[in-house]
Order: structure tokens, then C-alpha cells, then sequence
């Protein structure tokens, strides 16, 4: 009995110690569905062309380029003459450039596609060409008067087999003529202009 009275003890204790047995938490309330019109109404808002959307309207067209390039600061940059042809796409929701021209002595072709993300608030865009094999992905903030846009993006660099980032400036100065720059940083861990270009749109 003795005995007994002990092991009833133990056990008393070791569930002191360990705690009694948990209680058990109410299950939190499943979320609720969406009205399915709520739900229609923001997607559609989300869908809608705004402001941002009308600059890509404005771009289409074909337009003359100068480009500014170099690989290394110390050295002077390589400049080139090239032609791109921007098409609005979706009704305006997207502009995609078809540039063609000439690239260190070779045939230079590239696409990109530019939109403005409603949800994110952000320019969004991709672009790729045959110089590589990637694809840079992109996203912008445009100030507060909308015609300069940051970028921030990155591409895989063949030279590190790694990922790169660089930091592009879109400059809309008229609805004849803008700029695009990109940094990046060098060896010494500096940023410096590596490409710039000059676009103009085309005098038939």
C-alpha cells in the first residue's frame, strides 16, 4: 500500500513538473470567402489602365538611338546608333521595344516588355537580347512628377556565373525624346555609368 501511495505520488509530481494536459485552443475561424462582386470589382480596379499606362500609348512608335557603352570607366565609352519600334500591348497595359542595331562588330537584336503593376505600385519589366542567354528582370519607382523613373535589376554576369544588379534611370523629357542610364558597380566596388541611351523618335 505503501508502495502504491508512493507511485501515486511520483506520478502526482511528474505531472506537476510536466504540466497537466494542454488545453485545447479554440480553432481560429476559417477566413471568410470574398463576395464574389467585392472580389470581381477589385480585380477589375487592379486590371484597369491609369496614368502610368498612358505613358506606354505615348511611346509607341519608332524611334532612332544613340548608344553610350564601356565595360570600364578608365576607358572611353563605345558609342553606336540603333533603331527600336515600341508597341502599345493589351490595350495599354504594356509596352514591348523591339531594338536592332550593332554590338561590339555583330548584329545586335533585344526585346523588352515594360508594364505598371497597379498592386505593387511599381514599373515592371524584362528584357533580353542576343548577347546572352538570361533574362533581366526589373522593377521602378517613378518620382513624384512620373517622368523619371529608379530602377533597381539584375541579370547573370557570364564573366562571375553569378547574378548581377545593376540601378537603371528612365528619364521621359518630352513625348519625343527620353533616356535610359545604367550603373553598375566596378572592380573597385564603385558605381559607374556603364550604358546610356539616347532615344529619338523617328522623323519619317
Amino acid at each position: 500500500m505503501r508502495g502504491m501511495l508512493s507511485l501515486c505520488g511520483v506520478l502526482v509530481m511528474a505531472v506537476g513538473l510536466l504540466g497537466a494536459a494542454p488545453e485545447k485552443k479554440p480553432k481560429a475561424a476559417a477566413p471568410q470567402a470574398m463576395d464574389p462582386k467585392a472580389m470581381e470589382e477589385m480585380m477589375m480596379k487592379a486590371a484597369a489602365p491609369g496614368p502610368h499606362h498612358e505613358r506606354f500609348k505615348k511611346l509607341a512608335g519608332e524611334w532612332d538611338t544613340t548608344v553610350k557603352w564601356t565595360m570600364d570607366p578608365a576607358q572611353p565609352a563605345q558609342e553606336s546608333q540603333a533603331h527600336s519600334v515600341i508597341t502599345s500591348l493589351m490595350d495599354g497595359r504594356y509596352s514591348q521595344e523591339q531594338a536592332s542595331g550593332e554590338s561590339m562588330g555583330r548584329p545586335f537584336t533585344g526585346m523588352g516588355v515594360m508594364g505598371y503593376d497597379n498592386t505593387l505600385k511599381k514599373y515592371v519589366s524584362t528584357w533580353i537580347d542576343n548577347m546572352g542567354t538570361g533574362i533581366m528582370m526589373s522593377s521602378g519607382t517613378p518620382d513624384a512628377s512620373g517622368n523619371v523613373v529608379n530602377w533597381s535589376g539584375e541579370s547573370s554576369d557570364p564573366m562571375t556565373g553569378k547574378m548581377t544588379k545593376y540601378r537603371m534611370v528612365t528619364r521621359f523629357l518630352d513625348d519625343d525624346h527620353y533616356t535610359f542610364e545604367m550603373f553598375m558597380k566596378g572592380k573597385d566596388g564603385k558605381e559607374f555609368r556603364a550604358m546610356e541611351i539616347s532615344y529619338n523618335r523617328h522623323k519619317t
